[in-house]
This record gives structure tokens, sequence and C-alpha cells, in this order.
């Protein structure tokens, strides 16, 4: 059977190197596969440095059906175009992955299955698609992608989810359990270490896109009951969204402007950084208003692999990676009050912060270390390509 090393992989996706979805990067990084890299939205194009998968002018037939072929409607004539287009670009995406001696095809995203997986049947290369969050959540997705993922889940060999949650989601939308595999993302543990909760100053800390899901706003309710009782407490968010000016504009509304800081996106050295000088990690995730909901969230894994307890909700893969009273503490979406309590314990007990942090480090370890997400990967791209030949 063949290895991850032996591996001839694609890995297709919308856009190439997203700040926001450096999971991405990490697995492709970390495969040890000889890997393709393939992206463009809403058809990926693209390979390597920019070289295009497909050969020949844009497919752009609208106009010319309707002159030679006296179509009179200008929305068929599209249409037709539209699918003799489609049919043309999964032949040659087909074609690529011959030429290119593809074993496996790992989508990343369900979307993004959607628009290959004939060009993998025609190929017949196998295909893994790996779902994050909003592709399997959001209600306008769903809606949008309901007849394709249900032809994407007909061609798909594994079906991958980053919670159990996920999982039970994506069975109740039909896809086969027995092609359902739960693997979350893993976490650099070399890197992600350090913490000192217990002699880190009451700073709490924030790591995430400024977006509906993440409750960004209910982080600095909660805060700001904090701060009430104990002023010397700082909070630090990190990130940039569509929010972010809105939170900048709450914060001066609740009088703790000059306690939050607000850094815009760092690397990830600058992550590091903070996470070291920092009480605890907190986070408000919810199942936003459109039905957008995590996977697991990185930044909570990355917190408690540096030894921070972390304050969250009950919510989507957060239940599995945060043990509720051991690694940190769990309060229901939307319950503000419930946060700013557990925020103001671990600001008063420095000590059950490190108690905390610690157990949440032995649990990265235990079970969400990048070596072992990456091992599991790799294990089920090669059974979908031995399954291929």
């Amino acid at each position: 059977m063949m290895n991850g090393g032996d591996l001839r992989l694609a890995v297709v996706m919308p856009e190439r190197n997203v700040v926001s979805e450096s999971f991405i990067r990490s697995q492709i990084e970390g495969l040890s596969a000889s890997t393709i890299e393939v992206w463009g939205s809403p058809r990926p194009l693209y390979h390597q440095e920019g070289a295009t998968v497909l050969s020949g002018p844009p497919f752009l037939l609208a106009k010319a059906l309707r002159i030679f072929m006296g179509m009179e409607s200008t929305r068929a004539a599209a249409a037709v175009g539209n699918r003799l287009s489609t049919t043309r670009y999964e032949k040659q995406l087909a074609s690529f992955l011959r030429r290119s001696q593809v074993a496996v095809v790992l989508a990343e995203f369900g979307p993004t299955g959607t628009v290959i997986m004939n060009a993998c049947v025609r190929s017949a290369t196998p295909l893994v698609v790996h779902f994050h969050g909003y592709d399997a959540y959001q209600r306008e997705v769903l809606d949008r992608m309901r007849d394709s993922y249900a032809r994407l889940f007909e061609i798909a060999d594994r079906i991958i989810a980053v919670s159990k949650h996920m999982a039970r989601q994506l069975g109740d939308l039909g896809a086969p359990p027995n092609r359902i595999v739960y693997n979350p993302y893993g976490v650099d543990i070399d890197a992600f270490r350090g913490g000192q909760p217990d002699t880190a100053p009451p700073t709490l800390l924030a790591l995430g896109r400024f977006v509906d899901k993440k409750a960004p706003m209910l982080t600095l309710q909660a805060f700001a009951e904090v701060h009430k009782e104990e002023t010397q407490s700082r909070l630090v968010m990190l990130g940039d969204g569509p929010l972010r000016d809105s939170c900048i504009g709450l914060a001066r509304e609740l009088e703790i402007e000059t306690s939050v800081t607000f850094s815009g996106s760092v690397d990830h050295d600058g992550v590091v950084g903070w996470m070291r000088r920092v009480r605890c990690f907190v986070q408000h995730s919810r199942r936003a208003a459109d039905g957008d909901s995590e996977g697991t969230p990185l930044a909570v894994l990355e917190a408690s692999s540096c030894g921070l307890p972390v304050i969250s909700t009950r919510h989507a893969g957060i239940v599995e990676a945060v043990e509720d009273g051991v690694s940190g503490f769990l309060v229901d979406e939307g319950d503000v009050d419930g946060m700013a309590k557990q925020m103001l314990r671990l600001v008063r007990e420095p000590e059950l912060a490190a108690r905390m942090g610690a157990a949440g480090r032995r649990h990265i370890e235990a079970n969400y270390s990048s070596q072992k997400s990456l091992g599991r990967l790799r294990s089920i791209l090669a059974e979908a390509a031995r399954r291929g030949v």
C-alpha cells in the first residue's frame, strides 16, 4: 500500500495562501507527498506558480450560439454555453490529472469538490473532500449546493469532517456514514508552547476573524463586566474582518477602549508571542444568523497547546477540544454573563489558570498534534488511492 511519501497528490482549493486558512497550507507542507496545488474560483484553473491547468482561449459561446444557431433567448444561449464550457473544463481538468499521474485528489471545501468531481470521474481519480465549516452549515450554501452535494456524496471516496458535530451534520445532509471520516485539525506542538498563565498579567486574548460566528461583540460585552470589578484586566483582540470597526465602536460605548487592544492580523510568530504573555484565551463562537458555524477553531487548539486555559462556548468541535472544567470553561452560546463569570474567575485565580492550561496542553499532545492529524490524513488519502487502482 502507498504511504504519504509515495502519493502523487493534487490539492484543489478556491484560493491560495489565505491567512485565515493557514490550516490548508500546514496540510500541504506536512503531507510529505508529491503535491500539485490547483486553485481558482469559481473554477480552479491554476497550478504551481500560476501556470494554467487548461489550454486554449476562454470558452465564451453564448453570443456565437445566438448568431449562428438562431437561438432567440440570450438566457437560453448562455445556459447552453455554460454547459458546453463546463464539459470542456471537466475534460481538460481530467486530462491534466491523467497527464500529471495524480493518484488522488484532495478538494478543500465542499463547493470545490462539486466543481471538480466530474473531472475526477472522467479521469478515474479518487476524490477526497475536506469540509471545514461554512460549507457544511451556511444555509445559502446548503440550498445552492443541495443537488451538487447529493452527487458529490455519491462520487467522493471519503468525506472529511473536522468535528464530530460536523460529521453528524454531513450525515444529515445525505453523506453515507461509511464514507465520513472524523479528522480534527492538528497543532505544531513544538511551536505552540511556553505559556505561563500563573505569572502573566490578567490579560485575556481573543484571536480570529471579526465575523458573526465568532461573536467578537459578545466577547467585548463579557469583558466589560469583568473590567467593572477588576480594572487592571485587559483584553487583546487579534484579527481583522467586517465587524472590527463595529467592535472598536462598541469598546468606546462600553467605556473600555483604553483596556482593549485591537492589533489586527498578526503572523505565526506574533500569535505565539501573545499566547506566551497572557492569562487565558477567550472565544465566543456561535451559530451565525445565516447558519454558518465553526468546524474546530484552530486558535482554540493553538491556545491549549501553549498551555493557556480556554473560555469558550458549547459549539461544534470546541466541546471536544476543550474539556469543560478541566482545561477551560464552556458556556452556552449567547451566555454573556456566564462567560464574564469564568473570565473573572481566571483573572482572580492565576494558579487555577496554570493548572487548566497544563491540562489543555496534555489534551492537545494526546489528541490534536499536527503529527497525529497529518498521519490520519495521509492514511485517508493513501487508502483512497489504493482503492482507485
